[in-house]
């Protein structure tokens, strides 16, 4: 267990040091989201839009908007702000999300109640060239535990580095 631990973080040292196009500033993409709740409260497909700035060759900060179709009940829309850590390489990336979420929903008569918790996750990421990303990403989108709600998400989207 100790080599395998050993032979991982040289891998992660090997590749922060060969990160030769990574640099800070903005970036902007979109994702398709699936959301899965937990206790069968639901399941919806989502789209959310990404911003975020890269504050040098490992930390950021992210701000991301999603929203669902109808269903019931139906998760109307979501915001999340996340610090971002990320190692990078000429191919590819691995970067870590923690942060917070806020969402709402609706249900049957028009009642809308909204919920926000904790949110982290982690992704990876492929070049496909200079300013583009092909992402994969698994999330704890949201967790209130006064509310019983645990949200799970899974997404493929794309950025844009400017």
């Amino acid at each position: 267990m100790k080599y395998l631990v050993a032979a991982v973080l040289s891998l992660a040292a090997v590749s922060a040091i060969a990160d030769t196009q990574s640099r800070s500033g903005f970036y902007a993409g979109a994702n398709l989201v699936e959301v899965d709740g937990n206790d069968d409260i639901g399941r919806w497909t989502a789209i959310e839009a990404v911003g975020g700035y890269k504050l040098n060759s490992f930390v950021g900060g992210e701000i991301r908007l999603g929203g669902a179709g109808d269903s019931e009940p139906n998760l109307d829309a979501y915001s999340s702000i996340y610090y971002r850590t990320e190692s990078a390489n000429d191919t590819t990336k691995a970067y870590l999300l923690a942060g917070y979420t806020v969402a709402s929903f609706s249900g049957e008569g028009g009642g809308s109640e909204d919920f926000d918790g904790f949110s982290y996750g982690a992704g990876a990421g492929f070049v496909i060239n200079r300013s583009f990303m092909l992402n994969f990403e698994v999330r704890q989108l949201l967790k209130d535990n006064d509310a019983d709600l645990d949200l799970t998400a899974f997404s493929v989207g794309f950025d844009y580095r400017f």
